[in-house]
């Protein structure tokens, strides 16, 4: 079915998705076709009169958020929220870091090695008993004043 994104300079591009597509994958869509990244998507379905269904559930199917062939979704872009997290080192110091939300692990160990000269390839980030390896910090529910715990990766043979 056709859909009808519209941002709120005006333009409008037409995408074909399937009633069975997630929101996820609208917008992983719209993100290829605007250059939008998909964290950063705010979609509202543009209803009859005044009534507006924001689009918040990634999982929901776009048929179960009522789009229809011929819907009109309202592409909003939100900015994207920075905010303090702790690393706990070997030591028991706490260090803040300002993060953003869509952070990949790779990029946090790197400010690691930057503040704290332990090499990338020495982190072993933890979070909620989880070791970070990859993806993005969201992906460890990394929240705001979220504590992670930095160990060394054992050496020798």
């Amino acid at each position: 079915m056709e859909i009808t994104i519209t941002m709120l300079t005006g333009t409008s591009q037409t995408l074909t998705v399937h009633p069975h597509d997630t929101v996820r994958t609208l917008k992983n869509l719209i993100q290829t076709k605007f250059g939008i990244p998909a964290h950063t998507q705010k979609l509202i379905l543009d209803g009859t009169g005044s009534h507006r269904t924001p689009l918040d559930d990634d999982d929901s199917t776009v048929s179960s958020c009522g789009l229809q062939a011929g819907s009109r979704v309202c592409l909003l872009v939100k900015e994207s929220e920075l905010f303090q997290v702790f690393l706990r080192n070997e030591k028991g110091q706490l260090t803040t870091y300002e993060i953003d939300n869509s952070e990949t692990v790779s990029d946090f160990k790197r400010k690691v090695e930057s503040r704290e000269g332990v090499a990338v390839s020495q982190q072993r980030l933890i979070h909620q008993g989880r070791e970070m390896v990859s993806g993005k910090l969201e992906d460890y529910h990394v929240r705001p004043l979220s504590t992670i715990e930095m160990t060394f990766r054992l050496r020798g043979g």
